[in-house]
């Protein structure tokens, strides 16, 4: 129980020191980071008159999940690169996974005014209580997969260039290219198993079908939250096996 409550209070003072310090000297902050997913909700909102709203609506929820994620990679690569922050982490009793935690929870606190109107705009097609909790687990999934991708791909960046590169790449290739923002079936047939690979396109259908929107015949919400449990699995794993957590 003792341990329980120092791993919860070091992640609490790490995301109370990388995330609320920061945005009380730079409220700005909360604007720039959610330029990118209400951005392409607009863009999508014009462009079809309203018919895609809905797609619109999950993919820039998912995009927003997913980037706040990836960031933590460029912060963690900052602190470690330039700060020499995590420096002093290693030396202390704190593990990586509580100092992923806590960076990611900051990362939440960067993003909560773009994510609780994002989430306010999907709550207004939802009615059933099992579709909410659906709805909260599936954030969480998503949240913590590029957490601790980004945690992952931060640890092997010896230079904060690369890791602005690769994770805006990530992120591009996350929420861009798959069917996240637009419908599975209009992509060649050949090319819609390889979309099925990609589990940012699982989330995407899974806030739809919450949404009690068509989802494709041959999907199903059982096959969504599986392959996104599976990726949050081997992500989390992956970041704490092979994570550089010290300095060769």
């Amino acid at each position: 129980m003792n341990i329980f409550y120092l791993i919860i209070k070091q992640i609490v003072i790490i995301a109370y020191t990388t995330g609320f310090l920061w945005l009380k000297r730079n409220p700005l902050s909360l604007f720039f980071s959610a330029i990118s997913p209400f951005s392409l909700l607009f863009v999508l909102f014009i462009i079809s008159n309203g018919k895609y709203t809905e797609f619109a609506i999950a993919g820039s929820l998912i995009m927003a999940l997913v980037g706040y994620g990836l960031s933590l990679g460029q912060d963690i690569s900052l602190y470690k690169t330039e700060y020499k922050i995590q420096d002093v982490f290693v030396a202390s009793p704190v593990s990586p996974l509580t100092y992923m935690t806590g960076l990611a929870i900051s990362q939440l606190l960067f993003g909560f005014p773009a994510l609780s109107v994002l989430v306010a705009l999907t709550l207004l097609y939802i009615h059933d209580f099992i579709d909410i909790i659906m709805l909260f687990v599936t954030i969480l999934i998503v949240w913590g997969s590029a957490s601790s991708l980004g945690f992952f791909l931060s640890s092997h960046m010896m230079h904060m260039r690369n890791a602005t590169q690769i994770i805006s790449f990530i992120n591009i290739f996350l929420t861009i290219l798959p069917p996240v923002f637009y419908p599975v079936n209009i992509i060649p047939e050949p090319l819609q198993a390889l979309a099925y690979i990609v589990p940012t396109t699982h989330a995407s259908i899974l806030i739809q079908d919450i949404m009690h929107q068509p989802v494709p015949s041959n999907w199903f919400p059982e096959l969504g939250f599986l392959v996104e449990f599976l990726y949050l699995v081997g992500f989390v794993m992956l970041a704490k096996t092979r994570s550089m957590w010290r300095e060769p």
